[in-house]
């Protein structure tokens, strides 16, 4: 959008040009693409770059503009499964084969994030302690969490210890490669993710 533009001559009708077309239909992407800018800009102005005020900040400013996200797109959750179907649902999931099918089934044991647990190294699990030590650089809140592991959570991880093939517990090489053969990059990015 910006181009070959110089960071001075970045102004409120360039950063509207950039945010509009999609302020309504992904809010979520040009919130982030918003506050990208901005660094770049305050960034740019630290060093001398630029002068003035920021044209991409928000409050006080497109605040006035844009409508808040909220407003523009109500966050549809989705349903909770009922504490009373959860055996069901997991023994149903027991008989789908697959590391995704052990990935869903270990993060509901574990009650632990969708990114904790597709990014989970081996070198955090101690199979003998039976506990998880997910390292703080990768937690949301960048403190070490402590996992105990039970017996479900063990039984998920030996199979998956018997076929490892990397650093990753919930990586398959060749389900990597199918995932790319389909055009499912989301899937086959799943390892490198935070």
């Amino acid at each position: 959008m910006f181009g070959s533009l110089s960071v001075q001559s970045i102004d409120v009708a360039l950063v509207m040009k950039a945010l509009e077309p999609i302020w309504h239909t992904k809010p979520e992407t040009a919130s982030r693409l918003r506050g990208r800018i901005e660094a770049v800009l305050d960034w740019a102005t630290v060093r001398s770059y630029r002068n003035g005020e920021n044209p991409a900040r928000w409050r006080g400013h497109l605040d006035k503009l844009l409508p808040a996200r909220s407003k523009v797109h109500k966050v549809g959750h989705h349903p909770a499964l009922s504490y009373n179907e959860i055996a069901d649902f997991l023994t149903a999931l027991r008989n789908h084969e697959g590391v995704a099918a052990r990935a869903l089934e270990f993060l509901i044991l574990t009650a632990a994030r969708t990114g904790e647990v597709i990014s989970a190294p081996w070198d955090e699990i101690d199979l003998d302690g039976k506990l998880w030590v997910v390292a703080g650089t990768r937690m949301k809140a960048g403190r070490e969490h402590r996992v105990p592991l039970s017996a479900a959570a063990m039984a998920v991880l030996e199979p998956m210890k018997e076929i490892r093939e990397g650093d990753f517990v919930f990586f398959r090489r060749e389900e990597r490669e199918a995932a790319l053969e389909h055009g499912d990059a989301g899937g086959a990015q799943a390892d490198e993710s935070r």
